[in-house]
């Protein structure tokens, strides 16, 4: 199971950018920041085996997900701006 959130879009390739969330993503428990396909779009994403996935698994995904948002939002809504 693929978990996604789109965050924001890129309007330019920045150094700085990927190398904040690359950092950030050292911090992160569980799911990670990804580039989609065009490499525009930030992404969270975590994935999960179907055959023993479980509530709980999905659930500290999605808490992940808020504890990153509520902690980095104003890094992330200046990054969309770059």
């Amino acid at each position: 199971v693929i978990v996604e959130q789109y965050l924001f879009e890129l309007k330019n390739d920045s150094l700085e950018v990927f190398k904040q969330l690359l950092t950030k993503n050292r911090d992160i428990i569980h799911g990670a920041f990804a580039l989609d396909e065009s490499g525009k779009r930030v992404l969270f994403r975590n994935t999960h085996e179907c055959v023993n996935l479980d509530l709980n698994e999905l659930e500290a995904t999605l808490n992940s997900l808020s504890l990153l948002l509520s902690e980095y939002s104003e890094q992330l809504i200046a990054f969309s701006k770059k």
